[in-house]
């Protein structure tokens, strides 16, 4: 597990009525080794008893603000691709 430190840019609610799921969007703000700023969008997947409890609730209401977000890395791997999913 780690934390994600960044502004929320938003919720969009996904998936169906039967499996309903949110993707939140967390922009990372960082500084690169010559000294500039670098912006890094993380979609974060809430899904499951997460998303019954609300979780994405609690993220629309700090769009705009500052959060530490725990996330757990997965590895996604779709069409010959792999791409690491929070």
């Amino acid at each position: 597990m780690k934390i994600i430190r960044g502004f929320v840019q938003g919720v969009k609610p996904m998936g169906t009525a039967e499996k309903p799921w949110a993707m939140v969007g967390i922009s990372e703000v960082s500084l690169n080794r010559n000294g500039f700023e670098e912006t890094t969008l993380h979609e974060i997947m809430v899904a499951g008893k997460q998303y019954k409890e609300g979780l994405h609730n609690a993220y629309r209401q700090h769009e705009g603000s500052e959060v530490f977000a725990p996330v757990r890395d997965e590895i996604d791997t779709y069409g010959g691709k792999s791409k690491i999913k929070h």
